[in-house]
């Protein structure tokens, strides 16, 4: 057992909609500003503008050839004059040729400054550190990048700009670091339908990606011929909670099914070992979430992920009846999806083991089903889920209640073992030390009102001496 014990509610992935601000576009020509009156000479801004004539984007052969931007990431955002930004490592490759010494003259008689930043969708880089990125994106040949140079007079108002792009031509091929598979989820079958449609390969849509982009080619993708009601079975291929009908009857009713991805190249032993070891950048990962053990075979070359079969298409409102029924339900052992008010799958899921207070629950007068109610608008199938009212009886717990993470400390000698229960009432096979602590997020009562509060899955402890919770 571990001392940091998570328990996770619901999961919501929610997007911010950020509207553009609106920028004027630059391009590499020249964009002028009226002469202040008491600026420049016309000789001196003659010379200025030439040599921004001069300059040009720049193509690299090969990443040898990149220039480092040093000057750039030392000097960023800051004004320097015309001695220091002629000495850039860059501006040979950007005018390809000097000044003439009395244009030079004139520029540095003229007492006009620079500033070059980075230049990224239409906007100034302000931080070093992203610009810094585009630098390594164009050295590996990844990404072009941009250089935006800007000319000021003595007293501070802009007189020319330009923005010069660089690419590098010999783009650097980067091995797979990260392996991300995406597919379809849900996949819906009609009531009464057979179920050995899933069971074809035509059945399944996995695509993947590395860490940049780029597909990565499947050899081979094959679903399981055995279906399951649950998915941990479902994804350790268990001989438990099969589902072996020859057609889906019940609607709404939800079964899992793994599919076993295998790889053209050999990638996944490689990816696995760096992920493992805590390589930056080696990642698995299937429809975004992180891939577990179970997920991933180095020998096999493949990826195993678990998509859920929801039986039926959604029926409206009239088709429930909803009665009242306060409680706690409880999620099973894997996660419990959400459905809306007209009982489409919602993007949010309860996590396995976590409990949430209803109201009411609703019952379909055509097909029997049974959902509770959990939000305001989402709904959780029975099936999922495990209801306590709170009455008492026997030797078992009730009036489960939930609570924001508490600790739970025990007291010494560190030798003093305390009993572990499970919510059947019945002693669990571990206990705990004395002089450790807990995370604790849910307490429940006995028929004698003996309280316990839970310490994982479905161990709890009684409490009592030596025993105390903050």
């Amino acid at each position: 057992m571990k001392n940091n014990i998570k328990y996770a509610g619901i999961a919501a992935a929610a997007l911010l909609a950020v509207a553009p601000i609106a920028a004027p576009v630059l391009t590499t020509t020249n964009t002028q500003v009226a002469q202040a009156a008491d600026g420049p000479t016309s000789a001196q801004t003659t010379s200025l503008n030439k040599y921004f004539n001069m300059m040009s984007s720049v193509s690299y052969d090969k990443s040898s050839e990149v220039s480092t931007f040093a000057d750039v990431i030392s000097n960023y955002g800051k004004k320097v004059d015309y001695s220091t930004l002629s000495g850039y490592d860059f501006m040979g490759d950007v005018t390809g040729a000097n000044l003439l010494d009395k244009d030079a003259k004139n520029i540095t008689d003229g007492n006009f400054t620079f500033s070059v930043t980075g230049y990224k969708n239409n906007n100034v880089q302000k931080n070093v550190n992203d610009f810094k990125l585009s630098v390594g994106d164009l050295q590996k040949g990844t990404a072009s990048m941009g250089l935006q140079i800007t000319a000021f007079d003595a007293n501070g108002n802009q007189v020319n700009q330009k923005v010069i792009t660089f690419t590098n031509a010999n783009q650097v091929t980067e091995d797979p670091t990260a392996l991300n598979l995406s597919y379809t989820d849900p996949m819906n079958v009609d009531v009464n339908s057979s179920t050995s449609a899933p069971k074809y390969s035509t059945s399944v849509d996995p695509a993947i990606e590395d860490q940049n982009g780029n597909e990565v080619e499947i050899a081979s993708s094959t679903p399981s011929d055995t279906l399951y009601t649950n998915k941990t079975d479902a994804l350790n291929a268990t001989n438990e909670n099969t589902f072996t009908d020859s057609t889906f009857k019940t609607a709404g009713n939800t079964y899992y099914q793994a599919v076993t991805v295998t790889l053209k190249d050999t990638l996944v032993g490689n990816i696995a070992t760096g992920m493992q070891s805590g390589k930056d950048g080696y990642t698995i990962t299937l429809n975004g979430q992180q891939a577990i053990a179970s997920n991933y075979s180095a020998k096999d070359n493949t990826l195993t992920y678990v998509r859920s079969i929801v039986v039926g298409k959604a029926v409206t409102d009239g088709d429930w009846v909803t009665t009242p029924s306060k409680g706690v339900v409880t999620v099973k052992s894997s996660l419990a999806h959400l459905y809306n008010d007209d009982n489409k799958m919602t993007t949010r899921s309860l996590a396995p083991a976590s409990g949430w207070q209803t109201d009411s629950y609703r019952t379909n007068s055509k097909t029997g089903q049974k959902q509770w109610h959990v939000s305001t608008h989402e709904w959780v199938n029975d099936t999922d889920v495990t209801f306590d009212d709170g009455t008492v009886t026997g030797d078992g717990l009730g009036n489960f209640q939930n609570f924001d993470m508490k600790i739970l400390t025990l007291d010494g000698p560190a030798g003093f073992v305390y009993t572990l229960f499970k919510a059947d009432g019945t002693n669990a096979t571990r206990g705990l030390a004395g002089l450790t602590a807990w995370q604790t997020d849910r307490s429940a009562t006995d028929a004698a009102g003996n309280t316990y509060y839970r310490v994982s899955t479905d161990e709890w402890v009684r409490m009592g001496s030596g025993v105390t919770v903050k």
